[in-house]
């Protein structure tokens, strides 16, 4: 039976007896592209074992290595482990490593002045099933970004299925939602596709608001180069309050190329109108 909240998808998906070995396997709902586990979900995964390892409340930082893709609807190996406040998972398939991540107490880190969004842009494409723009899938976000010269963001008004039993925020739609962003600014400064593979994301508010909007946002100009041949670029950005109160903050690292657009310029192309892909991606219009 498909879950009908991200908490009980979480259940269905995580199977841990402690720290030690366990099983992942994610429903076909925690996707991002067909078949694949959306890269926020699967640090989110991360944040949620650790806090069943014992981890304590309170802010804490995030982070995520996706090595390779991690497939849905497939029985994966989990190694775990739990020492000194810090909680580590790797995901296994066969000897391969898929992806591996920590959960650790947060240090005082006050937030620079984050940047949240414009006030009028043009909608980037959603898709079908994509756990954050998907329009169809019942547990997603189904949220549709915005972008203007300045950068790209999100104004959300969580659904149903991202609410805990007392109303209050799954702490998935942290990750989810600031990868979603983030991978938008990294294939718009480089236009290309591609894929996220490196996150950190830092939870400096671990209760979310029980009701009203969340905002999402990060700026062009915070999007950098990491290596000589403009592969990798790192995007800084924010989730917060409209009124301004920042709850996270995130670097994520976006993997670009032609090796992606080959795959991914059609898919957006078909979703997009002319002027607006034009816009995005002007070298492959």
């Amino acid at each position: 039976m498909a879950p009908e909240t991200i908490a009980r998808a979480f259940e269905q998906a995580l199977h841990l007896a402690g720290a030690g070995s366990g099983r992942l396997e994610a429903p076909r709902l925690l996707q991002s592209w067909p078949g694949i586990v959306h890269g926020g979900c699967l640090v989110a995964l991360v944040d949620a074992a650790a806090a069943r390892l014992g981890r304590p409340p309170g802010p804490r930082r995030l982070e995520g290595r996706l090595t390779a893709s991690v497939p849905t609807e497939s029985a994966l190996v989990i190694e775990a482990d739990h020492a000194d406040g810090t909680a580590g998972l790797t995901i296994w398939q066969g000897r391969h490593m898929l992806t591996s991540g920590s959960v650790a107490p947060l240090d005082a880190e006050p937030p620079a002045a984050p940047w949240w969004g414009g006030t009028a842009g043009l909608t980037l494409p959603m898709s079908e099933d994509c756990l954050a723009c998907g329009a169809r899938n019942p547990l997603g976000l189904q949220v549709g970004l915005v972008f203007d010269d300045e950068g790209v963001w999100a104004r959300v008004e969580p659904r149903q299925p991202w609410r805990l039993h007392d109303g209050r925020l799954h702490p998935a739609f942290v990750p989810v939602l600031l990868d979603e962003v983030a991978w938008w600014l990294g294939a718009l400064v480089m236009k290309e596709g591609g894929l996220t593979n490196r996150l950190a994301i830092s939870i400096l508010e671990p209760d979310l608001p029980a009701d009203g909007a969340v905002v999402a946002a990060g700026r062009f100009d915070r999007v950098i180069p990491v290596d000589r041949k403009g592969t990798f670029w790192r995007s800084e950005l924010a989730l917060g309050t409209p009124a301004g109160k920042a709850l996270a903050t995130a670097s994520i690292i976006f993997r670009g190329g032609p090796e992606y657009s080959e795959r991914q310029m059609p898919y957006f192309r078909s979703r997009a109108p002319v002027e607006v892909f034009r816009r995005m991606f002007p070298n492959h219009a």
